[in-house]
C-alpha cells in the first residue's frame, strides 16, 4: 500500500469523528480523536511530500468547515435527517384551542370602550361584555373608543380611535402668533 493512503484515510477518520460529534455527547473526546486525526494526516502529509502535506492541510482548514456546514444545513431535510431531526412544530399545534380563545379571534376587528385607564393594560368593553386589554404601548382614557387589532394569549391587543372632532379642531384652531417663541415665557 503507497504511504499517501494513510494521510487520506486518517483525514477521513477525522471527518467520521467530527461528524459523529455531531450526534453524540462525547464530551469533547470525538472532538480531541478528530483533531487529532486531521494534525497526523498533515504531518504524515508533509513526511510523504510537500504537494500532498499542503492539500491535506487546505483541505482541513478549507474544506471541513465548509462540508460540516453544509451537512448541518442539507441533512435535516433529507429523509434520514426527516426522522431523526426534531421539526419545527406548527403554529396551530402549539396554541391550545378552547372556546375563550376562539371568542378572543372573533373579537379582532370589533371597536369597544375603555372602562378604566389603560396604562397600557386595562379593561375593555365590547357588545356589554368587559375584557382585559392591552394597548399598544400608549395610555388610553378611560370612555375612548377602541379597535381592536390582536389576540396576545388571553388579551386583545387594542389601539385607540381618534374621533373626527378632535383632530379636525386640532388642525383648524389658527396660531397664536407666527413670531411666537414657545420656549421663552413673557
Amino acid at each position: 500500500m503507497d504511504s499517501w493512503i494513510w494521510p487520506v484515510l486518517l483525514l477521513l477518520a477525522g471527518i467520521f469523528f467530527a461528524c459523529l460529534e455531531l450526534f453524540f455527547v462525547s464530551y469533547g473526546v470525538l472532538t480531541f480523536l478528530a483533531v487529532a486525526s486531521a494534525v497526523a494526516a498533515i504531518s504524515l502529509g508533509f513526511t510523504y511530500s510537500q504537494e500532498l502535506g499542503m492539500g491535506l492541510l487546505l483541505t482541513t482548514v478549507v474544506g471541513i468547515p465548509v462540508f460540516l456546514v453544509l451537512f448541518i444545513k442539507i441533512w435535516p431535510r433529507m429523509g434520514v435527517g426527516k426522522k431523526i431531526m426534531l421539526q419545527e412544530p406548527k403554529t396551530a399545534d402549539t396554541l391550545p384551542d378552547n372556546p375563550q380563545l376562539q371568542r378572543l379571534r372573533g373579537m379582532v376587528g370589533k371597536v369597544g370602550e375603555v372602562k378604566v385607564p389603560m396604562l397600557p393594560a386595562g379593561v375593555i368593553q365590547i357588545d356589554g361584555r368587559a375584557y382585559d386589554a392591552l394597548s399598544e404601548g400608549t395610555a388610553i382614557d378611560a370612555g375612548r373608543k377602541v379597535k381592536v387589532l390582536a389576540v396576545q394569549g388571553s388579551w386583545l391587543l387594542v389601539r385607540a380611535i381618534e374621533d373626527a372632532s378632535m383632530t379636525g379642531e386640532l388642525w383648524t384652531r389658527p396660531l397664536e402668533s407666527p413670531d411666537a417663541d414657545p420656549f421663552h415665557n413673557t
